[in-house]
């Protein structure tokens, strides 16, 4: 068995206890990261020099040893289970930007429309970083003291292994939503995207304002309503075409475990669910 040597002597490493239902990293080997933003997260915890830890905070998130992990506005809370009997109290947490800063942020953002789309289309801008710097606000921690970690375990070493494998885990919750990024500097995901609609829409309008003639409404009652239900046809609504449209517009699932995709998934069930529809409808209508 081996043996290593710490500030209080030589001791015998301790087994973790087995976690049913922890949250297993999708990551089997190599590197934990897929996009962009989550790599250059990861290279934020390595950044920190911590030796042995990084391996087995990686051993942890892969062996599904954190029992819990919520990402909220500025901090993130997570329960790893260790030797003992309780798990451990992980909390990691970050500086909020004040709602001016973050309208400093927002104004940016407009003045770059391919940012501001790709935004809404739930994809971060590898260039984003620039925008956060112009406004003098980091969007990643560049040093350790930039966030507060801690953890309930006796280990005398801060960042710990535990605190290490929810690194990892969040790691792989930026590459599902990058806007959980977002949500530890205090800005939502459906805030950004309506101030970004809503500046975005108000710049437009004074820039380029719109010329509409008045239209006098029509005098007959069938013109005012067009066509009565009485005298239109049955007819089907179309729904082949929404293709998870409301999945989408919600956004991925920052802990989706499974191997396949979550939209893919949904736009399957989308799909059978409306071809279902249509059977359906024709033979009430007898089609």
């Amino acid at each position: 068995m081996a043996r290593y040597f710490n500030y209080y002597g030589w001791y015998k490493p301790t087994q973790a206890k087995e976690v049913k239902g922890g949250i297993k990293a999708q990551s089997k080997r190599g590197a934990f990261a897929r996009k962009w933003w989550s790599k250059r997260w990861t290279q934020v915890l390595e950044s920190f020099h911590i030796g042995a830890r990084l391996s087995r905070g990686r051993s942890y998130a892969r062996k599904g040893q954190v029992a819990s992990l919520n990402i909220e506005k500025g901090k993130v809370l997570a329960d790893v289970q260790g030797s003992r009997a309780k798990p451990y109290k992980v909390t990691i947490q970050f500086n909020t930007y004040l709602k001016k800063q973050w309208e400093q942020v927002v104004e940016l953002l407009i003045e770059q429309p391919i940012f501001a789309a790709r935004l809404l289309g739930n994809e971060m801008p590898e260039e984003i970083e620039s925008v956060f710097e112009k406004a003098k606000l980091p969007l990643f921690p560049k040093r350790k003291k930039d966030m507060e970690t801690d953890c309930s375990c006796p280990d005398w070493s801060n960042p710990c292994k535990h605190i290490a494998a929810v690194f990892y885990l969040m790691a792989e919750s930026f590459d599902n939503d990058p806007f959980l990024l977002f949500k530890l500097r205090g800005m939502e995901r459906e805030d950004l995207l309506a101030a970004l609609q809503k500046i975005g829409a108000t710049k437009k309008l004074v820039e380029e304002p719109p010329n509409l003639e008045p239209e006098p409404l029509p005098l007959k009652h069938d013109d005012f309503w067009g066509q009565s239900l009485a005298q239109s046809p049955m007819a089907m609504p179309s729904t082949r075409n929404l293709h998870a449209a409301l999945p989408k517009r919600l956004g991925p699932l920052s802990l989706w475990r499974s191997n396949k995709n979550f939209i893919n998934e949904m736009e399957s069930i989308y799909d059978n669910a409306s071809s279902r529809a249509v059977i359906w409808f024709d033979k009430l209508s007898g089609v």
